[in-house]
C-alpha cells in the first residue's frame, strides 16, 4: 500500500507541475504578449501556488480528505486551460490545483512515512522533471493542449479511486494545536532560513555550461536524485549528518562548479539532499500538523525567491560568496537538527 500510494502520487507531482508549467510558459506567453505582464501573471501563479498552501494545509489538516483534496487540485490544473486567454485568471486558477494537490498529496505521503524523510523524498523530487519539460516545451513549440488536460484528467479519475481505497485506511493522526516551546520555535525558525536560502540560491544558479537540453535534463536528474537519496541516506545515517556534509560538500563543489560541469552537477544533487530532511523534521515538531509544516516550508520557498525575482539575483553570484553562503546554511541546518534530535530524545 505505502509504495503503490508513494508511486501515484509522485508520477501526479510530475504530470500536475508539468501541465502548470506548460499552461504558463506557453498559453499564457502567447496571449499577453507583454513582457511585463507575463511576468506579473508567473508572480501571481508562485504566490498561488505555493504562498497559498499554508492556510490550505491547515484546513486539510482538519478535514482528512487528502486524496480528494489532490483530485480537485488536479480537476482545477484542467480546467485552468479554458482561461488561457487571460493569462491572470489562468495562473490564479492553475496555481490553486497546484496548492491543493501538492497539500494532499504531501499529507499522505508523510501519513504512511512513519515519521521518516525517504517517501517524502521521493515524492518531492518529481516536480523537478515537470517544472523542465513544462519550460522546454516553449522552446520546442508544443501546442497539443489537449494532452496535459487530458492527463489531469486522468489523474484526477486515479486519485479519486485512491481516496475510496484508502479514506479510512491512511489518515491523519490525531492533530494538536501546536503548543511550542522555545526550544522548538528555534528549531523551525532554523528550518525555515535554510529553505529560504535555498529557494534563493536555487533561484540564482546559472551555470556558463548548461546550454543543451541534454545539459539541462541530467541537471534536472541531479535535482531528483539529490531530494531522492537524501530522504533514503538521511534515515539510515541521521539528519545531522546527511545535513552537514551534504551542504558541505555541496559549498565546496560550487567553487569549481560555474566552470566544471561535474563540479556543478554533484554540488545540485548535494544541495538538494536537506530538502525531504527539512520537511520531515518540520512536521514531526508540529504535532503531526503536516498541512502546516508543508505550506510554512512553500512559503518560505516563496520568501527566498522573491529576491531573484526582483532583481537581486547578483548578490551572491560568485563561487566564493556561494561558497560562504551554502556554508552557513549548513551549519544553521545542523545547529537545528541537532536541537530537533535532543527534543526527539527527551
Amino acid at each position: 500500500m505505502k509504495k503503490t500510494i508513494t508511486i501515484i502520487y509522485s508520477i501526479a507531482h510530475f504530470l500536475v507541475d508539468l501541465s502548470c508549467v506548460i499552461l504558463i510558459s506557453n498559453l499564457v506567453r502567447n496571449n499577453m504578449g507583454d513582457t511585463a505582464n507575463v511576468a506579473i501573471a508567473i508572480l501571481i501563479y508562485d504566490l498561488v501556488a505555493f504562498a497559498l498552501q499554508l492556510p490550505i494545509g491547515i484546513i486539510a489538516d482538519k478535514l482528512n480528505k487528502n486524496a480528494l483534496i489532490a483530485c480537485i487540485g488536479c480537476l482545477l490544473v484542467a480546467i485552468s486551460y479554458a482561461f488561457f486567454k487571460n493569462g491572470y485568471i489562468a495562473a490564479v486558477v492553475t496555481g490553486l490545483g497546484n496548492a491543493l494537490f501538492h497539500v494532499g498529496g504531501g499529507i499522505d505521503v508523510l501519513n504512511i512515512s512513519n515519521k521518516k524523510a525517504a517517501l517524502s523524498g521521493i515524492f518531492v523530487s518529481t516536480g523537478a522533471m515537470g517544472v523542465f519539460l513544462g519550460m522546454q516545451s516553449y522552446t520546442y513549440g508544443f501546442n497539443m493542449y489537449f494532452i496535459p488536460i487530458l492527463l489531469m484528467l486522468f489523474m484526477a479519475t486515479i486519485l479519486f479511486i485512491l481516496y475510496t481505497k484508502i479514506k479510512d485506511k491512511v489518515s491523519n493522526e490525531e492533530m494538536i494545536i501546536p503548543n511550542l516551546s522555545k526550544a522548538e520555535i528555534f528549531v523551525i525558525a532554523c528550518l525555515i532560513i535554510t529553505v529560504c536560502m535555498r529557494s534563493y540560491v536555487g533561484m540564482i544558479l546559472k551555470f556558463s555550461w548548461k546550454t543543451t537540453f541534454l545539459i539541462g535534463l541530467i541537471s534536472t536528474f541531479a535535482v531528483i536524485f539529490g531530494k531522492m537519496f537524501g530522504g533514503i541516506i538521511g534515515d539510515r545515517i541521521g539528519y545531522k549528518r546527511i545535513s552537514i556534509i551534504s551542504l558541505g560538500l555541496s559549498s565546496i563543489l560550487f567553487l569549481f562548479g560555474f566552470d566544471n560541469m561535474v563540479c556543478g552537477l554533484l554540488a545540485m544533487l548535494f544541495f538538494n539532499m536537506t530538502m525531504p530532511i527539512t520537511l520531515t523534521a518540520l512536521s514531526n515538531i508540529l504535532n503531526n500538523n503536516k498541512g502546516m509544516a508543508f505550506g510554512m516550508l512553500t512559503l518560505a520557498l516563496v520568501i527566498g525567491a522573491l529576491p531573484a525575482f526582483f532583481g537581486l539575483d547578483k548578490i551572491l553570484f560568485t563561487p566564493i560568496r556561494l561558497f560562504v553562503a551554502v556554508l552557513v546554511n549548513a551549519v544553521i541546518l545542523y545547529i537545528g537538527i541537532h536541537q530537533y534530535t535532543k527534543l526527539k530524545e527527551e
